[in-house]
């Protein structure tokens, strides 16, 4: 892939879109458009490293700059179809703006990376939870820092999460103060530790802390708080994306959150919601170890998402694995070529991240809905998921934007 900016999507010539499916629009309603918003916003005449990028039309730079504080709410896994569901989130639907479009994949690690870099995938480099890591060589869980089978974990290394995987924090770009709202189990992480520490911290233990650390955020001083829920993506992956556990949990968000307006009111916030991704329910699991002659082509453990597995095959055996593939699974996947995505731009405009390339694999495994795909290392149990994410489909790719100035 070049180095040139790439703002429109295609599906490349050999991939053909199931009814649903849309390649993110990184010209548009994106949540790397928000993220320039908020940088080119907060940076006051710096160069943020998303500057040459095009913002959010519903929120211009100017808009954000208005404010004495910026806060950004992001609720991991709030698919903008459970805002229209049977949820009871009366306050969250009432200031809903509008609906954007996820990154590319619609998943945890490139899009909580793409809210901590300001950058889209193609710029910061992550492209799903498992990414291989040529100076490594090794497979492994980027925001935990677990290694996929054999290999050093973060707390192994004499280097940064963040000098590992080349990642530049949006936080050191702003020229307003920043805080940071974390859960307790990762607040401290190698990776989160390393991306936040120009941010100040607020740690929390639950759902009360999160809104109250939130809260005390905002008032404590102007300036910028990114804020991080990440248990209603965990509800989804256990029970489902419109399960009991998962509507009841989102209730009490929304109550959390009305609140939170409550408490911020006359305080001059711009309070914005929003998410990495949404969930599709997947019961129909396609396990590539009940194929030992197609495994037996691959040179890594599948990389990416159960919903977007990157395959990375042996020299000499892609024209097997690609007839494997089509001949066997073609009713339930779609196979592309991993450099025709780049060179389409599904991954966002560039200049790419120079480890890009080598982290998106030879081919890339689109599961039709209702699918995942998944192999296993000899360390590795079963994988008791019900929803997840980082395709195409609407139910994982839009996410709302929730508005308010209080």
């Amino acid at each position: 892939m070049s180095g040139t900016r790439i703002l429109s999507t295609r599906a490349p010539s050999g991939v053909t879109l199931q009814p649903g499916w849309r390649v993110p629009d990184y010209s548009g309603d994106n949540v790397a458009n928000l993220m320039v918003s908020l940088a080119l916003g907060l940076s006051d005449g710096r160069q943020p490293p998303s500057r040459d990028c095009p913002h959010l039309d519903h929120l211009s730079p100017e808009a954000v700059r208005g404010h004495r504080h910026v806060l950004l709410m992001v609720i991991d896994g709030l698919g903008d179809a459970m805002l229209n569901g049977r949820a009871p989130c009366p306050t969250l639907r009432a200031h809903r703006a509008l609906s954007l479009s996820s990154v590319f994949p619609s998943t945890t690690a490139a899009g909580i990376t793409c809210f901590l870099t300001g950058q889209p995938p193609a710029r910061h480099g992550l492209t799903g939870w498992h990414v291989y890591l040529e100076p490594l060589d090794t497979v492994m869980a980027v925001l935990p820092g677990r290694p996929r089978g054999d290999g050093p974990a973060y707390t192994d290394l004499d280097i940064t999460p963040r000098e590992l995987l080349g990642l530049d924090s949006l936080f050191e770009h702003l020229s307003v103060p920043v805080s940071c709202v974390s859960p307790a189990a990762i607040a401290d992480s190698p990776f989160n530790r390393s991306m936040t520490r120009a941010a100040r911290s607020h740690v929390y233990e639950d759902l009360e802390g999160f809104f109250g650390q939130t809260r005390r955020a905002v008032l404590g001083s102007p300036g910028f708080t990114y804020a991080y829920w990440p248990d209603l993506d965990r509800l989804g992956h256990l029970h489902g994306a419109d399960s009991a556990e998962l509507r009841a949990h989102l209730g009490a968000l929304d109550a959390g959150f009305a609140q939170l307006l409550e408490r911020l009111s006359g305080s001059d916030t711009l309070v914005l919601l929003t998410a990495d991704h949404g969930m599709i329910d997947a019961p129909l699991r396609l396990d590539l170890d009940a194929h030992p002659d197609l495994t037996a082509c691959l040179r890594h453990p599948l990389c990416g998402e159960p919903r977007v597995a990157f395959a990375y095959v042996r020299p000499g055996l892609h024209e097997r694995f690609r007839e494997l593939v089509n001949a066997r699974f073609g009713y339930c996947l779609t196979l592309a070529d991993s450099r025709e995505l780049l060179d389409a731009g599904w991954f966002g405009p560039g200049p790419a991240h120079p480890a890009l390339a080598g982290r998106v694999g030879d081919y890339a495994l689109l599961m039709h809905d209702g699918w995942m795909v998944f192999d296993r290392t000899p360390d590795e149990g079963p994988r008791p998921m019900v929803a997840v994410h980082g395709g195409l489909s609407a139910a994982e790719r839009l996410v709302p934007l929730v508005a308010v100035r209080v």
